[in-house]
């Protein structure tokens, strides 16, 4: 039956176009028997009258805000993820998927899609982006809302420039000169101390906001690391740390005298007060503000700048080339394998006394005759 529906949008040469493409869409579905007029036409009355009382269709808006609320209410996932999430949402979901049905998403969509993002975003935003929406149809399929995820099908991989290293993953460590320059160049002791205390602790900035007086042990010489700061949807929040696992840090001479700094700064010593403060009571609100004053450190101190998160790879770095074990630097950094130290500090890794092997091994060259005879005989 031949029908009729008006467009809702201004008579130009490009919505023209789009009316044509569509009417293609219609076509192409009702060959392949996909068609769905209420689908296609959302708004049409006739739609609305022939539309089966018992079929029920969700909107991916509508699935993309459940997705992230239920996150929310369980606590599964940080709250700086939370965020994030909503941040992809918002700019980049909805704009696309907002007034799609969950089951007319199709793969050629998503790959067009895809294409799109690759064209404006860094790799790591598109993976995090897509990985958000795979998780969303996952959970269709999951309610039986779908039969099976249209990303399935794409290998991302294809569609993206070859992964580079961010600047945070980027290992450029600091060296002794460097490192005096930067304290140097400090003009508040607090900060000076605090910097100091990140060089030789290798602590996240977030564990370093959140460290508190009653996570020292004077008399053991040793940090206990068990809290973090992360963005939040209202500001930031303490949490656990990103791994949500707790460890100790032994405290190397230049994390006690930042410490023992500290002491006469902080206004109120009890157990449950911030050790590094902009004011010695109140705790720093964002990691925004110890990379602002990072960054005055290093252009006084005319050192190249590096981010503040490479004092945690100087400290790593500077353990390893001293020989100390890969699974040791692995717990002080907070992983839970020997894999992200191996994959980032690979060429740091040294033995005390340089490379020493056990065997002789002359069965590689031709000693191996010889050493054959020696046995025989």
């Amino acid at each position: 039956m031949r029908r009729r529906e008006t467009l809702d949008i201004p008579v130009t040469p490009a919505n023209i176009k789009y009316a044509g493409r569509l009417r293609a869409e219609v076509q192409n579905a009702i060959e392949r028997g996909t068609f769905s007029y209420e689908a296609f036409f959302p708004n049409s009355k006739f739609a609305k009258l022939t539309a089966s009382p018992t079929q029920k269709r969700h909107l991916v808006n509508d699935l993309i805000d459940a997705y992230i609320d239920v996150a929310r209410k369980a606590k599964a996932m940080s709250p700086s993820t939370i965020v994030t999430y909503v941040k992809w949402a918002r700019s980049r979901l909805k704009p696309h998927f907002a007034t799609k049905y969950i089951d007319e998403v199709t793969t050629q969509d998503l790959r067009a899609w895809i294409a799109e993002l690759a064209a404006e975003l860094a790799g790591k935003s598109v993976r995090n982006c897509v990985g958000l929406t795979s998780s969303i149809f996952n959970r269709a399929i999951e309610d039986g809302l779908i039969k099976s995820n249209p990303l399935a099908p794409i290998k991302l991989r294809t569609m993206l420039p070859k992964k580079k290293a961010s600047e945070d993953d980027k290992v450029d460590p600091f060296n002794a000169d460097d490192i005096a320059a930067i304290l140097g160049a400090c003009d508040r002791p607090h900060e000076r101390a605090m910097f100091q205390f990140a060089f030789s602790t290798g602590l996240r900035t977030g564990e370093l906001i959140a460290l508190k007086w009653r996570h020292i042990d004077w008399t053991n010489g040793s940090i206990h690391i068990e809290d973090n700061i992360v963005s939040g949807e209202v500001g930031t929040v303490e949490k656990d740390t990103k791994t949500d696992s707790e460890r100790d840090v032994p405290m190397l001479p230049a994390a006690r005298a930042a410490l023992e700094s500290m002491r006469p700064m902080t206004s109120l010593l009890k157990n449950g007060d911030y050790i590094f403060t902009p004011d010695g009571i109140n705790r720093w609100r964002h990691d925004y503000q110890i990379r602002a004053r990072w960054t005055i450190a290093l252009r006084k101190a005319k050192v190249r700048y590096r981010n503040p998160y490479q004092t945690r790879h100087t400290f790593a770095s500077t353990l390893l080339m001293n020989g100390e074990p890969e699974l040791l630097v692995a717990k002080l950094l907070g992983h839970t394998t020997v894999e992200m130290v191996r994959r980032h500090y690979g060429k740091y890794i040294k033995q005390p006394g340089g490379i020493q092997l056990r065997g002789a091994y002359l069965e590689f060259g031709a000693g191996s005759g010889q050493s054959e005879q020696r046995k025989a005989g």
